[in-house]
């Protein structure tokens, strides 16, 4: 009989120096870890964005210009003085919507148009290049007794109608005068400090034609009555 070859696996050898181990019947092949491409894709679109942002906001800043601002609270009619002015950065939104601040010895002498807070950035409709009273206008001072103007007070800038009235004393009680005027509008230019009995006078810029009727009030008893916009 011819001798019976062996086809089964050789037995390890244990304790061999060998390095090589060959892979047990029941090891699963090991699969190759496949590599996240999708998370390097979105880091570089992150950072694409975050570049992008950055490029809008240096660019948007070195589009800002110094403008002129106030730095304290102005009234109408009252002259800008080159201490009420400073300085800050802005964007423009639109042509001619402040005034540089290369402009800044244009601006002091001018008054202002309205009441001005301060912090204002100024524009050009603000000011106005004339004095008041401008010309064919006239200033005028009222005396106003309490009870005869709001109790708010009144402000610069403020507009009013004027009104005479009779003397509430002397031997003319209630009779008015010859020379009364009637009811005209005036803006107010200011108010000064009351007096021992309460009384204050208010100054008012009335136009050429209203310069008659605010003389002859500025000599006796007024009532000053506040109108609003559009009035």
């Amino acid at each position: 009989m011819g001798t019976a070859l062996s086809f089964s696996r050789q037995p390890k050898a244990h304790g061999s120096d060998s390095p090589y181990t060959e892979p047990e019947d029941d090891e699963a092949p090991r699969v190759p870890r496949r590599r996240r491409w999708w998370l390097l894709g979105v880091a570089v679109v992150l950072a694409a964005v975050v570049a992008l942002g950055n490029y809008a906001l240096i660019t948007g800043q070195d589009n800002r210009v110094d403008v002129l601002t106030l730095t304290r609270d102005v009234d109408w009619g009252q002259r800008i003085e080159a201490s009420d002015l400073g300085v800050v950065k802005a964007v423009p939104d639109q042509p001619l919507a402040f005034i540089p601040a290369g402009d800044r010895d244009r601006v002091v002498g001018q008054v202002a148009r309205s009441v001005l807070p301060a912090g204002t950035v100024l524009a050009p409709g603000q000011l106005a290049g004339q004095p008041i009273p401008g010309p064919g206008e006239r200033l005028v001072g009222l005396p106003v007794r309490p009870g005869h103007l709001p109790a708010r007070g009144l402000s610069a800038g403020d507009l009013v109608q004027v009104t005479q009235v009779a003397a509430g004393n002397g031997p003319d009680v209630g009779q008015a005068p010859v020379n009364m005027s009637g009811p005209f509008r005036a803006r107010v230019l200011g108010v000064g400090p009351p007096d021992s009995a309460g009384a204050v006078t208010v100054d008012v810029v009335v136009g050429a034609d209203d310069a008659a009727a605010a003389t002859s009030a500025s000599a006796g008893q007024v009532v000053l009555v506040q109108l609003g916009p559009g009035a």
